[in-house]
């Protein structure tokens, strides 16, 4: 199991009220509800900067192959 970490946050009064809901809702105390919603945060995090990642290798693949493309027509010529 991880080390639990005891720690002191303020929040806007709103996100407070959020909080507390999804906590009675989902039966779990508020600091399970709080990891749950940083983990997901992490993760959506991680799959915007894999998905830019993605979009800028294809972009250089695309311009590699045009190039290459350009050079082999020239070759035939």
């Amino acid at each position: 199991m991880r080390q639990k970490v005891k720690l002191t946050v303020s929040l806007d009064q709103d996100l407070v009220e959020t909080l507390d809901e999804m906590s009675r809702q989902s039966k779990k105390p508020r600091s399970q509800v709080v990891q749950e919603a940083l983990r997901l945060w992490r993760r959506k995090e991680l799959h915007a900067k894999l998905a830019e990642g993605y979009r800028s290798m294809a972009e250089e693949d695309r311009d590699t192959a045009e190039q290459h493309l350009a050079s082999f027509k020239e070759t035939l010529k």
